[in-house]
């Protein structure tokens, strides 16, 4: 009977468990409330080489999960904006390559946003050892936030580096053997903006 009760006892808080609602972590910055949000990224010319699409896949895929969240009504991103496409940020970077010698603070202003999520991207790999058949995807990187007064000043009020995803989420140092280069680049880029994305909006914990 003992044994019994013990063994109600455990299924018990095993189902309470499950029946608790996930804990909700908060936003690291709470400031995209009714403001025109733009998301530019930059990658280091060997980056942009290997993968020509990498500043705007990722840009669109934080935009795109941004506005997901906004229609699932997330508090931190009522009344927000989007008024310049991903694609426009990233013809404005290709065609004033001139832009990467000045101060971000000054090139925020020409976007026509109030808000410039700003990522650089430090490192990016599908494979853990290259010319090995093995996939592991791996990302990491720097986001800023910048905030743009009327006047057009702009300061830089958020900033969290080293930001790292791999995927197959958990999968071994060595890589895995499924897979291939684009499956994993797109997995890893899809992982990364998701976590991008949670240091704006209100989430579920792990």
């Amino acid at each position: 009977m003992v044994a019994l009760l013990l063994i109600s006892g455990c299924e018990f808080f095993s189902l309470g468990e499950k029946a608790m609602p996930p804990r909700q972590i908060k936003a690291s910055y709470a400031g995209l409330q009714n403001q025109s949000v733009g998301v530019m990224v930059w990658a280091d010319r060997g980056i942009r080489i290997d993968y020509p699409g990498m500043q705007l896949d990722t840009a669109s895929g934080i935009q795109n999960k941004l506005q997901i969240a906004q229609k699932e009504k997330i508090k931190d991103l009522e009344g927000t904006k989007f008024p310049v496409k991903p694609a426009s940020i990233v013809r404005y970077q290709m065609d004033y390559p001139q832009i990467e010698t000045l101060k971000l603070t000054d090139v925020a202003p020409k976007l026509g946003v109030n808000r410039l999520i700003y990522v650089e991207i430090d490192d990016f790999a599908t494979r853990p050892h290259p010319g090995v058949e093995l996939y592991r995807g791996s990302m990491s990187g720097t986001v800023k936030v910048l905030e743009i007064a009327p006047d057009k000043t702009a300061k830089v009020v958020y900033e969290e580096s080293d930001i790292h995803t791999i995927f197959p989420a958990k999968s071994p140092e060595d890589g895995v053997l499924s897979g291939d280069d684009y499956r994993i680049y797109v997995g890893t880029v899809d992982a990364f903006t998701s976590e991008v994305v949670k240091r704006f909006a209100q989430h579920d914990s792990e």
